[in-house]
């Protein structure tokens, strides 16, 4: 499965499906106020999806919505910061990331992370890729950053910031997949701190290797402090 994102933002943006067409997931993220406000996306169950966001009770954080192909809500996130504080799943609601990620074998290294998730899933994390292994480490998902959309696959624009991005899936278990994007929704905020990976450096020139080595390990604080928010003591001295 080959997904589109239309959006850099990936807290307000929909995942298309390239071969159909069809918007498989959104986001849209509510920001507290009088009223909560959302962003709007140019998908045609987004009148659908308003309605839906209506529901959602009334908090003082920001939150994420994930919305299916019905525009159903199916997930939310409470963001405190840049830090996920409660993520609901369904009827499943986990008191931050460490329920969801497999905090006790996070590895950190100069120049890329490996973020295991509770269905033995892990997320491999760099400055110029993010992928997705099985138990195997076999790669069964990646993101492709800055791309066009030529013969059926994407391709690296000529042209930097002109592209999307794409995100391949192999076949998971439909059980599976939906908990799969929300990881990955989390993991992608998480590589934008750990790398400074944002929507706004595409085209510039690439710091050197040995900066991105020392900013990647002084990320490790920031990462083990937010697994630390709601972690049990065994797994808070990472």
């Amino acid at each position: 499965m080959l997904l589109k994102l239309t959006s850099t933002d990936i807290r307000d943006t929909a995942l298309v499906d390239c071969a159909t067409g069809e918007t498989f997931f959104h986001t849209s993220t509510s920001i507290p106020g009088p009223s909560r406000s959302t962003s709007s996306l140019s998908s045609r169950s987004w009148t659908r999806s308003n309605r839906s966001l209506e529901k959602l009770p009334a908090c003082g954080r920001p939150t994420t919505a994930v919305l299916d192909r019905d525009g159903e809500i199916a997930a939310e996130i409470e963001w405190d910061g840049n830090n996920a504080s409660v993520i609901r799943i369904e009827d499943e609601v986990l008191q931050g990331t460490t329920e969801l990620f497999d905090a006790a074998f996070v590895r950190v290294l100069p120049d890329e992370t490996f973020l295991p998730t509770r269905m033995e899933y892990t997320w491999r994390i760099t400055p110029e890729s993010l992928t997705l292994l099985d138990d195997d480490d076999a790669v069964i998902g990646r993101l492709y950053s800055d791309c066009a959309f030529v013969k059926g696959r994407p391709v690296p624009t000529l042209q930097p910031g002109k592209g999307r991005d794409y995100l391949e899936l192999e076949k998971l278990p439909s059980d599976e997949l939906f908990e799969v994007i929300v990881t990955f929704l989390l993991v992608t905020t998480l590589r934008e701190r750990l790398y400074s990976v944002t929507k706004y450096v595409y085209g510039r020139r690439r710091r050197p290797l040995d900066s991105i080595r020392l900013h990647a390990a002084r990320s490790y604080a920031n990462l083990r402090d937010s697994f630390r928010r709601t972690v049990t003591p065994a797994i808070s001295q990472l």
